[in-house]
Order: C-alpha cells, then sequence, then structure tokens
C-alpha cells in the first residue's frame, strides 16, 4: 500500500497478539475479544488499512462516544476521507422550525425532509438549506460538528453527509443503518458500493441481538390509540365498510383493556382474536378486512399531513397493521406479551436475530469487536455466524491492576432480599464511608438504587434518577467528574456501558448484586426460545445476560493499562462466575482489602 501509515502508539504485546491472529486468518469473519484499554479499535483499523487498502470500511457503533473514538485513531493513524454518518434526527438544521423532525421514524423523516425541501423550491418557505453540496472535503476527516458547521454556507449537514459518502474511505455510523434491512440498501446506494466490497468493523458487538430484537419490535398501547383518536377528529370519522372508524378504535381499545386485565403474561393469537371478536361483535374475517380499509385510511392521512407540511406520520396506519399483525399465526419465532405498567399495552415481540443478521456474512470482511462478547456459542447462535475466526487476548495488566472482591454473606435474590437488606445498607455505608475513592455503586434496579436513597450515609452522593432528561445526565456526569465521590446508578443503564470515566474519576466498582434479568414474561419468552432452539434456556437467559452485565460495569475501572480498580460484588453468587471472572477473589473486610489494594 502507497504510503502506509505508522503505527501511531508504542505496540503491546497484546496489540502484537492482535496482529498475528488477524494477519494469519483466512476466514471471513473475525470475532475479537479484548478487554477494555487493550487498544483494539486502532488496533484492528490498522490491520484492515493495510491488509485491504483498496476496501472501503464501515465502522458500526451504538454510541456517539464509540463513533468519536474511532476518529481519533484515524487521526491519529493519519487517514483521509474519513467521516461520521447521522440521521436526520441529528443533523437536520430546521428542526426548530420544524421539531417533528426529530420525532419521527427514518421513512417518516424521508418524506417529511423531502416535502419541505419542495415547499422551499416553489417559493413556499418550508427548509432554506441548499442539498447540493459542492464544497468537497473541507477537512480530511469530517465529525458531526464539522458537517453541521457546513450549514453556515446554507448547505444541509445530512445531504453533505450523502455526498461525501461517495467516495469516502472510511464511514463511521450507528447500527440503525445496517439492521434495518431497506436503510441498509439506501446507505450502500449513497456509497454507491455494494456489501460484498466493503469491510464491516462492529464495536460493542455483544449488543448486536438485543439492538435487532428492539428493532423488530413494536407495541400497542392507549397513547397511540389516543393519536388515532385525534386524527379522526382532524381528518373525519371515515365510514368504513358501513362502520365508523371511530368505532374501529374504540373496539380496539376494548380488546386492549381486555388483554390486559390478567397482567404481565404472554397472550396467544387466539387470545388476541376472541378479544377483538367480543369487542367488534364480528368474525375475524371482516375484522381483518376493516383494519385493511383502516390502513388505506391512514394513508391518506399520511399523505394529507405531508401536503400541509407536516411529519407524515399516521397512528391509525401504523395501529391498523399493528392490530392485523397482532392476529397473524406466524411461523417465525416472536410472541405477543401484555405489559400492565406505563405505558400499558400489548407488544409484538420478535425472538430469532440470525436470519436479519445473515447480512454479515454477505460483506467482503467482517470483524466483531467487544470486550464481553463471550461466550461465544449464545453469539454465534443469535447471529448465525458459520465457523468464524475467534481471536481471545488476555491483556496481563488486567490481571495486576483489577481486583474482583465478592462477599458471601449477603445476596440480592429475591427470595433473600428482606433478610439481606440490614447487611446489604451496612456494606454501603461502610464503602461509601471509608473507602475514599472515587466510586460508582450498580444497583440492580431502580427499586434498589431508591432503597439507598434512606440509608444515612456522609460523603458526596449522587443518583441517577429514572427518567433522567439527557441534559440531566449530562450535569450529573460532569459534577461527578468534576467534585468526585460516590455515584449511584442501575447496571445495564447508561453509565455502566458506553461512558468513558478513565483513571482517578473511577476506581472503585461496587455491585449491589448479581444483575440477572428480573422475572418477566420477556425474559421467560427467551429462556424457552432457547431451550427449544439450542438447549441453552437459563444459560443463555439469565447466566450469560448476568455474565455480560457485571463485566462491563466493572470494565468501567480500567480504560487503559496504567489504571489501577477495584470491583466489589456484593452477593455470595458471584463464586458461580469464576470462570467469566477470573481476579475474583473472597474478601472478609472489603474497605481493607480495597484500600490495601489501591495503596500499593
Amino acid at each position: 500500500m502507497k504510503d502506509l501509515p505508522k503505527f501511531p502508539y508504542e505496540v503491546y504485546p497484546w496489540q502484537e497478539m492482535i496482529f498475528d491472529r488477524l494477519e494469519h486468518s483466512e476466514k471471513k469473519t473475525t470475532i475479537l475479544e479484548s478487554p477494555t484499554g487493550s487498544g483494539k479499535t486502532v488496533a484492528v483499523l490498522y490491520h484492515v488499512i493495510s491488509k485491504y487498502p483498496d476496501r472501503r470500511i464501515v465502522f458500526l457503533t451504538r454510541t456517539n462516544s464509540q463513533g468519536e473514538n474511532l476518529l481519533r485513531e484515524a487521526r491519529k493513524l493519519g487517514l483521509n476521507k474519513v467521516m461520521t454518518f447521522f440521521g436526520r434526527g441529528e443533523m437536520c438544521l430546521f428542526k426548530k422550525q420544524a421539531s417533528e423532525m426529530s420525532q419521527g421514524t427514518p421513512e417518516e423523516q424521508s418524506n417529511y425532509c423531502r416535502a419541505l425541501v419542495e415547499k422551499n423550491k416553489s417559493g413556499k418557505g418550508g427548509c432554506p438549506y441548499d442539498t447540493n453540496y459542492d464544497l468537497g472535503w473541507k477537512k480530511t476527516i469530517m465529525s458531526q460538528e464539522e458537517f453541521l458547521e457546513v450549514g453556515q454556507e446554507y448547505f444541509c449537514p445530512y445531504f453533505a453527509q450523502k455526498r461525501l459518502a461517495t467516495d469516502a474511505r472510511v464511514l463511521v455510523t450507528s447500527y440503525s443503518f445496517f439492521l434495518n434491512p431497506f436503510i441498509r440498501e439506501r446507505f450502500l446506494g449513497w456509497m454507491e458500493t455494494d456489501l460484498k466490497d466493503i469491510v464491516l468493523i462492529a464495536d460493542e458487538a455483544h449488543n448486536i441481538p438485543d439492538l435487532t430484537r428492539n428493532l423488530l419490535s413494536s407495541k400497542l398501547t392507549q397513547g397511540t390509540l389516543a393519536g388515532c383518536s385525534k386524527e379522526i377528529d382532524q381528518y373525519g370519522d371515515m365510514m368504513l365498510n358501513k362502520v365508523n372508524a371511530s368505532y374501529i378504535i374504540d373496539s380496539i381499545g376494548e380488546a386492549l383493556n381486555s388483554l390486559l386485565k390478567e397482567g404481565d403474561r404472554i397472550i396467544t393469537t387466539q387470545e388476541v382474536t376472541e378479544a377483538y371478536m367480543d369487542a367488534f361483535q364480528m368474525n375475524s374475517l371482516d375484522i381483518k378486512n376493516l383494519l385493511a380499509l383502516m390502513a388505506n385510511f391512514g394513508l391518506s392521512i399520511r399523505e394529507s399531513k405531508s401536503n400541509e407540511g407536516k411529519l407524515p406520520r399516521s397512528y391509525i396506519y401504523n395501529t391498523s397493521i399493528l392490530a392485523s399483525r397482532l392476529m397473524e399465526d406466524d411461523e417465525s419465532y416472536r410472541v405477543i406479551i401484555s405489559h400492565s405498567e406505563e405505558p400499558s399495552g400489548v407488544s409484538l415481540m420478535n425472538l430469532e436475530t440470525y436470519e436479519i443478521l445473515s447480512f454479515f456474512g454477505n460483506s467482503y470482511r467482517t470483524f466483531f469487536m467487544s470486550g464481553t462478547i463471550s461466550p461465544f456459542s449464545k453469539f454465534l447462535d443469535e447471529t448465525g455466524l458459520k465457523d468464524p475466526e475467534k481471536v481471545v487476548i488476555k491483556a496481563s495488566y488486567l490481571e495486576n491492576n483489577l481486583r474482583v472482591l465478592f462477599v458471601d454473606d449477603v445476596t440480592s435474590k429475591y427470595t433473600q432480599k428482606e433478610e439481606s437488606k440490614g447487611r446489604m445498607d451496612s456494606y454501603i455505608r461502610d464503602v461509601v464511608e471509608n473507602i475514599t475513592r472515587n466510586k460508582v455503586i450498580f444497583c440492580t434496579s431502580y427499586e434498589q438504587l431508591s432503597s439507598f436513597l434512606e440509608v444515612e450515609m456522609k460523603g458526596r452522593i449522587y443518583f441517577e434518577r429514572k427518567g433522567m432528561s439527557n441534559e440531566e445526565f449530562v450535569t450529573l456526569i460532569s459534577n461527578f467528574k468534576e467534585k468526585g465521590g460516590n455515584l449511584f446508578a442501575v447496571i445495564n443503564g447508561r453509565i455502566s456501558e458506553g461512558i468513558d470515566l478513565p483513571g482517578k474519576l473511577v476506581e472503585v466498582a461496587v455491585l449491589t448484586g448479581i444483575p440477572f434479568p428480573p422475572p418477566s414474561p420477556e425474559t421467560s419468552a427467551m429462556e424457552l426460545f432457547y431451550e427449544m432452539k439450542f438447549r441453552r434456556g437459563w444459560e443463555y437467559a439469565y447466566d450469560a445476560v448476568a455474565a455480560t452485565r457485571m463485566r462491563q460495569a466493572i470494565g468501567r475501572l480500567i480504560r487503559s493499562p496504567d489504571d489501577r480498580g477495584v470491583a466489589i460484588i456484593l452477593d455470595s453468587r458471584a463464586r458461580k462466575f469464576r470462570t467469566e471472572l477470573p481476579n475474583l477473589y473472597l474478601s472478609k473486610d472489603v474497605v481493607s482489602d480495597t484500600n490495601n489494594f489501591l495503596d500499593q
């Protein structure tokens, strides 16, 4: 390769292992598990640009911060034509005037944008930003911030992205652009390339199956029915086959209330159909025909809203389609679940993910990266990958710099939670008051977190609240970074995965229990699915999930080979996870053991 960049750092032994394994692999797909702080991102990027100099690269991330990390490494490597690609909701400069833009689905945003552009061309207002970007690469690496700056010259940042995507060497984007097959095809069209010609790098890849399920799932609530009623008030109570649209919505609402009477549970399509027939006082075929007519009514509303310069969303269309799907017997693995908690409603949840994820096998090369991707068997079963190269890197600094302690006289197990509460509170008070290092206390739930509010403790304390706005969350993290202290958060939340708190910003992580998924119809459905398909129901649905959550939370401590930290697991069941937590030790005095280790 001409002008092959020099690796910008001193090469650690574990990075040499990454280079060696990747260089000698002849397989199309590689799964790399390497701990946080090991430099796997820059190592994989360097390998790809060196070994495949004529291939374009798409780097998939879950969060913006992960994408920014890739851009930093690209700058260090001196790469050219590297860019981020975000959706309209994040890039639209006109959304202050068109506030609905950030609320729509990608399809709705696209239609809304098109209507606003056409409105401006016809001199009737609309969006004034030029979609024909022609300024080229103003910088060799274009981040979201650089794209937004082109708006100062009245070019649309979103369309500037599309223009530069045609010849970008490396594109950094979110998983949503590739997990949705329709958006993926559009994205590749903007790149003017085919999937078979590009290299995919998937960061934090352990998230992929759950992200896919969330993409495929949908929910019918009283709130969506209220949106339908509002559309009827605005666009008329259309008569559909001698039945008013309002009667259809009221009947769906009546059926929904009936299905929710028995609380959270898995329900069958037969139960849904019978609830519909009771509410509509019709047979199932007539109901399906009405829902089809209702969907057409919704399409006309979408068109009317588009002509009015509004977001072309129709609650009637979306509700009619989902209500009809809830009646269908489908051979694929999916379940219908009722939820009594707000927003109460009925969800359609897809369980299998491997079919929609099969596209990964069609790229030129694919690299999956994570610090917590094992057990490999679960990841392979959920993605459907065939015979990939599995690379597990053990970094020596973890053994020296990380200590994981657990106690054997307390647990968060539901059946013993009450009798353990006093000892749990005592541990929390002791850790907060007698370990002076900055700490994050990861709670198993918001309920448990709230219970610690009642414990008298001395020290600077911060609490993550349920439903915090993004602005409130940023302020919380900023205050903690500035002043230090004790940050109470929920495991598997925003802080346990994705927030970077390097060095002495966090030196102690306390886990107030084993973070098994709480009992729910969703978890029961996943356990049954895993058992039916792979004969690993409990292992995949509970043990593997808990292990990943613990490893992610503990991973907040070691962000570089120079960091040191101690994790404290307040649950006797931790000994079950010695394989996943090799640095695990039983402690009889967590305060003393923690202070002694960090004072070394």
